[in-house]
């Protein structure tokens, strides 16, 4: 397949992960159209009516309407893989897909048809015991296959996160520690999915696992044995773990033992010898966010503040600096992680050449099971 080959296009889901919603920076659908050499034929969604909305606003737009001109909506999955488009974007909740169960085994069907694949994180909301074998099962049918498989990591990608990884390789020596803060939001505008564990696994599984994917990114697989964690619930009999602002009373039929933790604390050894550790809550008011992630070597630290935000800035102190008690601040005003990973997909089904996608299906089982280790370890 030729770089300049147009791709055929499917979706499932027409929700915020593939056309995106107000106030929320995803969208894939967006993306696609910036990068062009697209024909999306097919959108999967059972709720017509959304699906039906969105449609009709991509194919109202002067400049990018005829993407969509051979766009069907379809209610079966099935449906889409008979249409044989050459890659299927799959941005429907883990609790309907990633596992060998019939009509959630998504992944892997896609992927016996022929057809590359794009998911979403988290992978799964099975545990991992259930989930490691079909991840093997998708990762062999792909390699049988020569497909193009990746998943929605996308601080992968992000130009903070690899100028990190490039400042720490021209420095030498181990990463000695790795702090990694993940503060959520929670009165505005949350999804209901947030709150309900078995329905997204709970907040480190579905939320921080961006921060546990990049734990391992920038050092090096965990030692599970070692993870060790602490929960504040709203179960907790101090009464510490309650909120009182949930909207439109989205816990009210969750029994206070199933819903999602309010705060958890979290620390490990990495295999490459450095300790690790994460913080997690879901008390902020408001819909913004607050991340960070410090990293500390002998003579380095880098603070990567904000990477979710167009401000973001990896602020750096180090010892071969002219003055090492001075830090000095990078920006990446233009970047664009979510553009530049789908970029990165469709490159590498053009050109066959997988080394050009960062976070594999067999790579990112293993954030998985991390994420599992950090939820269960209390």
């Amino acid at each position: 397949m030729t770089e300049a080959a147009v791709l055929k296009i499917g979706f499932l889901g027409a929700g915020a992960i593939n056309f995106g919603r107000s106030n929320l920076p995803w969208d894939h659908a967006s993306r696609l159209e910036q990068l062009g050499g697209i024909d999306v034929i097919g959108i999967v969604e059972l709720d017509e009516k959304l699906a039906r909305n969105v449609l009709g606003k991509r194919l109202s737009s002067a400049k990018y309407g005829h993407y969509y001109k051979n766009c069907k909506i379809l209610s079966n999955y099935k449906d889409l893989i008979a249409m044989q488009p050459d890659a299927v974007f799959i941005g429907i909740p883990p609790s309907f897909r990633g596992t060998s169960s019939e009509g959630k085994d998504l992944e892997l069907q896609f992927a016996r048809a022929g057809i590359h694949v794009f998911v979403e994180k988290p992978l799964s909301v099975v545990p991992p015991e259930e989930f490691m074998s079909y991840a093997e099962a998708v990762t062999e049918t792909c390699r049988d296959k020569n497909l193009i498989v990746s998943v929605g990591y996308m601080f992968r990608y992000h130009a903070g996160i690899l100028k990190m990884k490039e400042l720490i390789k021209n420095h030498g020596g181990k990463i000695m520690a790795l702090n990694a803060r993940y503060y959520a939001a929670y009165t505005d505008g949350v999804s209901k999915y947030w709150f309900n564990g078995d329905l997204s696994g709970g907040p480190i599984i579905e939320q921080a696992t961006h921060f546990c994917d990049l734990a391992r990114f920038i050092v090096s697989d965990v030692d599970l044995p070692t993870v060790h964690s602490l929960q504040l619930k709203d179960s907790d009999p101090s009464g510490a773990g309650h909120l009182a602002h949930v909207p439109n009373h989205e816990e009210d039929k969750i029994p206070p033992e199933r819903r999602n933790p309010r705060v958890t604390m979290s620390h490990w050894r990495f295999k490459d010898g450095g300790l690790g550790t994460l913080g997690h809550s879901a008390v902020l008011p408001g819909r913004r966010y607050e991340t960070n992630i410090d990293v500390q070597l002998d003579g380095l630290k880098l603070s990567l503040i904000e990477p979710y935000g167009k401000n973001c800035i990896l602020r750096v102190r180090n010892i071969n600096n002219t003055d090492p008690n001075q830090d000095q601040d990078f920006t990446f005003p233009t970047d664009d992680c979510y553009l530049t990973e789908l970029q990165a997909f469709m490159n590498a089904i053009r050109t066959n050449d997988p080394s050009l996608i960062k976070s594999t299906y067999s790579d990112a089982a293993l954030t998985y099971q991390f994420t599992w280790a950090i939820q269960r370890a209390t």
